[in-house]
């Protein structure tokens, strides 16, 4: 702020100002709280008896919705269960088939079936063909 010519000069003195005396607030004193007799039970009020039937009753509607979550989370991995034992039951289908797919397209079956027909393989009449 001295950049710009707006300080003011305030005189400087050795002596701290004092603050006026200000009085503090008389503390209160707490006093205990009276006490019941055992033997007396507090009334329930009207408003306390319907807030503790509607917290029962949300408490029992979802005690019924974690029952009944649970039952159909237990049929879904049943249900998951069976379709995995169908998907690896068609995979080793696959797979058997796929065995003997190649063994009926082996080169020593196939020569075994030429020359069970009579045929020849001449040598000169292969070629072998790259892209």
């Amino acid at each position: 702020m001295a950049q710009n010519s707006l300080a003011e000069a305030v005189p400087f003195t050795a002596e701290p100002q004092q603050r006026p005396n200000i009085e503090q607030p008389e503390r209160q004193t707490r006093q205990a709280p009276q006490q019941h007799p055992q033997g007396e039970k507090l009334p329930v009020s009207k408003f306390e008896k319907c807030l503790m039937t509607v917290c029962g009753l949300a408490l029992a509607l979802l005690m019924v919705c974690v029952v009944s979550s649970k039952i159909a989370m237990s049929t879904a991995e049943h249900h998951l269960q069976s379709i995995n034992n169908q998907v690896t039951t068609i995979q080793n289908h696959n797979t058997s088939k796929q065995q003997q797919i190649n063994e009926l397209q082996s080169r020593s079956r196939l020569d075994k079936i030429a020359k069970e027909q009579g045929l020849t393989l001449e040598n000169a009449r292969i070629r072998n063909v790259n892209k």
